[in-house]
């Protein structure tokens, strides 16, 4: 993906009222953590088709849904805590994937808009 590819995803996503800035591999649909406990990560995941609350732990969550179920096209995005989003970069990475944090300065509240892909994408 280019950086045209991307502005063009990034000027999408906002458009559609998505929250963090997702750079998305063409036809890839994408898989969401979120934070329930805030009402911003709750309105994040009702604009993704699946989406997976980590209010509890972070960790369980990645062990139970995606440690060994990854795929090269598979795109996961969150708005998280801080803390939340370093636990999944290490998953992540530990999976050899991506982890990239979106740096776009926009407000989420408390939380930390990511994305994780295969190296190379994110």
């Amino acid at each position: 993906m280019n950086r045209r590819d991307s502005l063009k995803l990034l000027t999408l996503a906002a458009s559609a009222g998505a929250f963090p800035g997702i750079a998305l591999a063409h036809g890839a649909r994408p898989i969401a953590i979120y934070d329930g406990r805030f009402a911003e990560g709750r309105a994040f995941a009702r604009t993704i088709f699946r989406a997976h609350d980590c209010r509890h732990d972070a960790a369980a969550l990645w062990f139970a849904h995606f440690a060994g179920k990854t795929r090269p096209d598979m795109v996961i995005v969150g708005l998280t805590s801080a803390a939340d989003a370093l636990v999944l970069a290490d998953c992540a990475r530990r999976e050899g994937l991506g982890f990239r944090q979106d740096r776009t300065n926009r407000r989420h509240g408390p939380l930390v808009a990511w994305t994780i892909q295969a190296k190379g994408t994110a």
